[in-house]
């Protein structure tokens, strides 16, 4: 059983060495990042023995409580434009499969994440929701729960495996009813992708209302991660028809972008053989695009990484000192608590040797003891006098006061002792080693890091 065991454990240790290997430099960055929050710097060589802890696990402990979220292994991208734009048809270029149904008729109407995967495979509604629940959000939104999709391909083309790619609804003009607010959830997922790709086709939807609408909104809050090109280029030979349409394009997006200094509206179209004439195609920019989102996402999470592990860090050291703090604050108390006991003490037995006066200064008492006990100094010392001597300096009461006054101190006393000695919960033995242990993790954490990013600048230094 024993070697059975081993022969697995064996086998899975390959298998990933091999994907390892499969993988892009970025890719394999990405992933490397996701489960040292995930599961810890030794997760693929211990994964059966559970000897390592997430960097989430540390940020979530009770003792420090961190808010840390653990950056996503993808880069997301999403392209949004109107109806017929060859969103769909970009998106089966880009993978080399033909995932998305494509056509003049609007084929798209709900949401498709494109994501790569081990098998192919197609996720609904609810299955969505699960497996990307950053989504959460949006099960709200009526109607869209029937009208989301996710498209898992094996594909390994391009940097398919580092993206996640967001197909939206063709976006028309009027009396198209969609089944959800799709400007909605196109705001709403514009803060969680990390790039948005504006398709407008040459054949005149690229003006429509809706489109710039949603464009215009977007750069509200999105205007860095938006992109523009003019999709669909070869559909018009002419250089002076697209020229009029890239015109009137730019003139009916200027007002409505604020990085218009900046702006550009490349032509695109899918690479074709049979073009009588050149038409210049920049789709290769918009893979750049999509590539450039992918490095800025590489050096975003490592970044995060360093700035979570620091957070994390500075608590450890926080949740530490305020435990030394509280330490010496508890020996204060306790001294405190301890000189308070002793005097409620003091003032607890006065109240009973009052109480024992008042008893015995009683004349039945006084007298019975007389009778029956043998004249003791001491005794007699707590005895009236026989002569009728009234005791607590002529006082009426005066014991009943002197008994009520000393009780009422007793348990003044011991209400303030209550109070001083309320102790600061300490760590205990094994939380002070784990929280040491957690700064080790810390470290090691950082020294990934940095090995890292040394092989991000590697794979620079190659390309």
């Amino acid at each position: 059983r024993l070697a059975c065991a081993m022969s697995k454990a064996k086998r899975v240790t390959t298998q990933n060495g091999v994907d390892a290997l499969a993988m892009s430099p970025n890719e394999r960055i990405l992933k490397s990042i996701h489960e040292l929050y995930e599961r810890g710097p030794n997760a693929s060589a211990n994964a059966s023995a559970n000897a390592s802890i997430g960097l989430l696990d540390i940020a979530n402990d009770d003792l420090l409580r961190v808010k840390c979220f653990k950056p996503r292994k993808k880069v997301s991208a999403m392209i949004i434009g109107n109806h017929s734009a060859g969103k769909s048809s970009f998106i089966n270029w880009y993978i080399g499969e033909s995932v998305q149904t494509t056509g003049v008729a609007i084929e798209t109407r709900g949401f498709t994440f494109v994501t790569s995967g081990r098998k192919r495979e197609t996720l609904k509604g609810d299955a969505t929701f699960a497996f990307y629940d950053y989504l959460e959000g949006l099960q709200s939104v009526e109607g869209l729960n029937a009208n989301i999709f996710t498209e898992i391909s094996t594909s390994k083309e391009k940097n398919f495996s580092c993206v996640d790619i967001v197909d939206s609804p063709g976006l028309v003009d009027g009396d198209m009813c969609y089944p959800f607010d799709v400007g909605k959830v196109i705001t709403w997922m514009a803060d969680h992708v990390d790039l948005i790709l504006c398709f407008f086709d040459p054949i005149g939807q690229a003006l429509c209302k809706r489109t710039m609408k949603v464009v215009e909104a977007l750069n509200e809050h999105h205007a860095d991660k938006l992109a523009y090109y003019m999709s669909k280029a070869d559909q018009v030979e002419k250089e002076h028809d697209r020229q009029r349409v890239l015109i009137q394009i730019t003139q009916n997006l200027s007002s409505r972008i604020k990085n218009s200094h900046a702006f550009k509206l490349p032509t695109i179209y899918l690479p074709r053989d049979d073009l009588t004439v050149p038409i210049p195609n920049a789709i290769e920019e918009v893979c750049e695009d999509i590539d450039k989102a992918i490095r800025l996402t590489v050096q975003k999470n490592l970044t995060t990484m360093k700035e979570d592990c620091s957070r994390i860090d500075a608590r450890i050291d926080e949740v530490l000192a305020t435990n030394e703090v509280n330490k010496k604050d508890n020996m204060k108390r306790s001294i405190r608590g301890v000189a308070l006991m002793l005097l409620g003490w003091i003032f607890m037995m006065l109240s009973i040797y009052i109480a024992a006066l008042e008893v015995f200064a009683t004349p039945i008492i006084a007298h019975s003891l007389r009778k029956l006990v043998p004249r003791v100094p001491a005794l007699e010392s707590m005895l009236p006098q026989e002569d009728g001597e009234v005791r607590w300096s002529g006082i009426k009461h005066g014991g009943a006061y002197a008994f009520g006054a000393s009780l009422i101190t007793y348990f003044i006393i011991q209400y303030t002792k209550y109070v001083v000695w309320r102790l600061h919960p300490l760590l205990t033995k094994k939380e002070h080693a784990r929280l040491h242990q957690y700064k080790k993790y810390i470290t090691s954490f950082l020294e990934i890091r940095d090995g890292l990013y040394r092989e991000y600048f590697k794979q620079l230094h190659q390309s």
